[in-house]
């Protein structure tokens, strides 16, 4: 996940909001920073010790954890809606993603100098993989874990440009090191394991690309040009799409990945976080600036609903189950978000 980029202009066009359960039901704008209030979809908040920087939810629906950079991750109970346990991890936590059995998660750190993984079984720091020393910070490092929990994939940056590191899950030691020219902010793993896609931006990172690669000789087999820089990655879950927030344009690309065909789609000011339900029905996006959650209908490619949360809305997470989405923000707290609540407007 990317951080914010300024945009110049806000989101194009207004979205009309219908709360299931409430009378709220009408057109909102964008709040920016004073933000509307928080919808009745938001049935809570989870205080944090800091702001979370990104959110996974175990496969069993029972804990999410969110890392914080002030050298933690921190374990929620999904069930009382509290913080569980703390996880001491030093660095400063950025990126986590979880192993598909849920029983680890690999966590980047922002110096660049550690992966961090978790044992989710008792929540607790169970390896930190050196990554050597501090070369240059990166600003937003990634990690995804292959379907078969054999693989992690990390991005790293060294003085001259940025990497991409190959993770062995058996013995959590580097198993390769090959050079990106680009400027990774997110990456996943297609189901079968043998494509890796990594979105970034190369110099200025006015615009962006998505690179596809094959996972077993790591050879780029095509790039597909972005025409915004990107600030997040999603893969649906059957592998055939790809959605990529682009900050500066308050836009989502949905990308055809047999094709490389782009759908532009105008969401909220500052999209950042981005999760796709389980059912592939849906598409979730954090706009930073506009205090809010866009709905992206896949079948249509288009924005359906507009959920208002607090301030600075930074990454998402969707339940299993496909009922919740939990919301970390740029202050410490986890808004717990009812997808039941939130229906398409009739007609869309």
């Amino acid at each position: 996940m990317h951080e914010p980029q300024r945009a110049t202009m806000n989101a194009a066009a207004a979205i009309t909001l219908v709360v299931v359960g409430s009378s709220a039901c009408g057109v909102l704008s964008g709040g920016g920073r004073g933000g509307p209030p928080a919808s009745a979809a938001v049935v809570a908040t989870i205080p944090l010790s800091n702001y979370g920087t990104d959110v996974a939810v175990r496969p069993d629906g029972t804990r999410a954890y969110v890392p914080l950079q002030t050298g933690s991750v921190l374990a929620l109970d999904l069930t009382s809606r509290q913080v569980a346990s703390t996880i001491t991890t030093d660095g400063r936590p950025y990126a986590i993603a979880l192993t598909r059995d849920g029983t680890h998660a690999y966590v980047t750190d922002l110096t660049a100098q550690s992966l961090f993984v978790l044992d989710t079984t008792n929540d607790s720091l169970a390896q930190s993989i050196s990554l050597g020393s501090i070369a240059r910070p990166i600003r937003t490092p990634a990690v995804a874990v292959s379907r078969d929990g054999r693989w992690a994939y990390v991005t790293n940056a060294t003085v001259m440009d940025d990497h991409l590191l190959v993770i062995d899950a058996a013995t959590n030691t580097i198993a390769g090191d090959h050079s990106l020219n680009v400027h990774p902010v997110g990456i996943a793993v297609s189901p079968e394991g043998r494509r890796l896609y990594v979105a970034g931006c190369t110099f200025s990172c006015v615009d962006g690309t998505l690179l596809v690669i094959d996972a077993a000789s790591f050879n780029v087999v095509s790039r597909i040009p972005l025409p915004s820089a990107p600030t997040g990655f999603a893969l649906a879950a059957d592998g055939s799409r790809a959605y990529v927030p682009t900050g500066l344009s308050a836009t989502v690309l949905a990308i055809d990945l047999a094709t490389g065909a782009l759908t532009t789609i105008p969401v909220g000011a500052e999209p950042l976080g981005i999760a796709v339900d389980p059912s592939g029905a849906f598409v979730y996006v954090t706009c930073y600036g506009a205090a809010s959650v866009s709905v992206i209908d896949t079948r249509t490619s288009a924005v359906v609903a507009t959920v208002a949360v607090a301030n600075e809305p930074r990454a998402i997470a969707i339940s299993p189950d496909g009922r919740l989405a939990y919301v970390t923000h740029s202050s410490p707290l986890c808004s717990v978000i009812d997808l039941q609540r939130v229906t398409r407007v009739p007609g869309t």
